[in-house]
C-alpha cells in the first residue's frame, strides 16, 4: 500500500502524462493570455465610452439651462473625466458659445478622447483610435 503512495520511482506513462501537461501548457497559455488581455482592453474601451457620455450629458444639461454658460458646463463635464481620471479629453460646443444661442435652438457638446492615452497595454485594438461622444439638447 505504502509502495503505491511513495513510488520510489516514477513510471513511464506519468512521464509521458507530465510531458504532455507541459506541452498542453505551453500551447494552451499564450491563448489564455492574449484572451485575458482582450478582455481587459475591452472592459476599459467600454468604461472610456460610457464616463465620454455621462461627461456630454452632464456638461450639456448644465450648459444650455437658463441664466447658465459654457464654462458651467465644461466644469461639470471636467469633473466627471477628473473624477474617472481620463486622459486627453478635448471638449467642443456647437455653436461655440452655448450662452448666446437662442431658446429652443439645439446645442450639441462633443467629447473627444484618444485610446492610447487612456489603454492599460502598450498593445491591442484600441491604439490609434479615438473615442468620440456627441450630447445634444434644446437651449432652454
Amino acid at each position: 500500500m505504502l509502495r503505491r503512495l511513495f513510488p520510489a520511482t516514477v513510471s513511464p506513462s506519468a512521464k509521458r502524462r507530465n510531458a504532455s501537461a507541459t506541452v498542453e501548457l505551453a500551447v494552451c497559455l499564450p491563448v489564455i493570455m492574449l484572451i485575458t488581455a482582450g478582455a481587459i482592453e475591452g472592459a476599459n474601451f467600454a468604461f472610456l465610452r460610457q464616463t465620454l457620455a455621462q461627461s456630454a450629458y452632464e456638461g450639456i444639461k448644465v450648459a444650455v439651462r437658463r441664466n447658465s454658460n459654457g464654462a458651467a458646463g465644461l466644469d461639470a463635464a471636467q469633473r466627471i473625466i477628473q473624477q474617472r481620471n481620463v486622459q486627453g479629453v478635448t471638449f467642443q460646443y456647437t455653436p461655440t458659445r452655448p450662452e448666446n444661442a437662442p431658446p429652443g435652438s439645439p446645442v450639441t457638446l462633443v467629447v473627444t478622447a484618444p485610446g492610447d492615452a487612456n489603454s492599460q497595454l502598450p498593445i491591442g485594438p484600441f491604439l490609434g483610435r479615438t473615442i468620440t461622444i456627441r450630447a445634444t439638447m434644446a437651449r432652454e
